[in-house]
């Protein structure tokens, strides 16, 4: 399968001519790579000594007014200035909980200012997800630059910490990056912390035993766990991993339940819709590709019987705590110990 242009060799290409647009959308959960692209272009734009002037930060869903007033303002002492707007959900259709006189007004707003863009201005759209089919989306692409920022696939990923680790003048095998990979959440911010961690505490090789000491499974990990032991119908390890997130996490039963939920729940979309593709099932599910590798291989263990019983279950359970009827770990090891009996058919 081909790959997807996400448009970042583009973004590239100008930052290196130094031939910066005065449009750009950046698209994507991986913040890291948004933000360190984000400070390029503070480098080519610099802030002449009035970042608020020069460097303007508009965070989350503001009154259109706020965005009129900063868009039509001018730079200070400098030729251009930086506009960067983050989280602003103007590329999302109409729900039908929204006021269709209000997302009118937002597109006409929009559509308005993107047609009257100004040479001393560079903007920045930083959104982690938009609709594709909004009429604003469709122009910013028009007249801009759009680079996708997905998190990287488990290939890319373990490029990435190798190439890193080198940087540091640490090694690392192909095969212990991966494990490290495993049991990072999503995210390069997450995985440069804990990358740092192990800088301090290995000189020279990061090797298995050292991940295993200083790296702490996430939650969603530790979770996945407890699913696959069920999926492999293990009562022992599911036991004990339970055993462990109820003595070394603050987590509340509910918050466990609902992270197993929700796993069973992604499982049995990946088999109803039979995906087998991790970048498809990413996007189809919502999850890192690393996640949705594991969802995939998941739904090919387990029969959809078993995942609809576990679905169903969890409502029951839920109102039993909320009735007084038992209490929560109590409700989460009974729902576990059902949910291998389903398993077993």
């Amino acid at each position: 399968m081909a790959k997807a242009d996400t448009g970042l060799a583009n973004l590239r290409n100008q930052l290196k001519n130094h031939n910066i647009a005065s449009l750009y959308l950046f698209i994507g959960e991986e913040e890291y790579l948004k933000k360190a692209y984000i400070d390029r272009l503070r480098a080519e734009i610099p802030d002449a000594g009035f970042p608020e002037f020069n460097h303007i930060l508009l965070n989350g869903k503001l009154p259109l007014t706020e965005y009129g007033d900063a868009w039509e303002s001018y730079p200070m002492m400098t030729d251009r200035r930086l506009m960067i707007i983050k989280d602003s959900k103007c590329m999302k259709l109409r729900t039908e909980k929204d006021d269709p006189e209000s997302i009118e007004a937002v597109k006409e707003f929009w559509m308005d200012k993107l047609s009257h863009l100004n040479e001393d201005t560079v903007v920045v759209f930083d959104e982690v997800s938009v609709d594709k089919r909004s009429s604003v989306y469709k122009e910013i692409k028009k007249r801009g630059t759009v680079a996708e920022f997905p998190y990287l696939s488990p290939s890319e990923l373990v490029t990435w910490i190798i190439s890193e680790c080198l940087g540091k003048k640490r090694k690392i095998s192909k095969d212990n990056a991966f494990y490290l990979a495993q049991r990072v959440d999503p995210g390069l911010n997450n995985m440069v912390n804990e990358l740092n961690k192990l800088y301090d505490y290995c000189d020279g090789e990061i090797l298995k035993s050292d991940i295993d000491k200083v790296v702490s499974k996430s939650l969603t990990v530790i979770n996945f766990d407890l699913t696959n032991a069920i999926t492999d119908n293990d009562p022992q390890k599911a036991m004990r991993v339970l055993d462990d997130i109820k003595t070394l996490t603050k987590e509340s039963s509910f918050a466990i339940l609902y992270l197993l939920f929700s796993n069973i729940e992604k499982i049995l979309r990946a088999k109803l819709m039979k995906l087998k593709n991790p970048g498809e099932a990413a996007k189809a599910l919502g999850v890192s590709p690393f996640a949705a590798h594991n969802y995939i291989d998941t739904a090919r263990r387990i029969n959809e019987d078993a995942l609809v019983k576990m679905a169903c279950r969890v409502a029951e359970i839920d109102n039993d705590i909320k009735e007084g009827r038992t209490d929560e770990w109590t409700a989460l090891y009974t729902f576990v110990t059902e949910c291998l009996y389903y398993q077993r058919g």
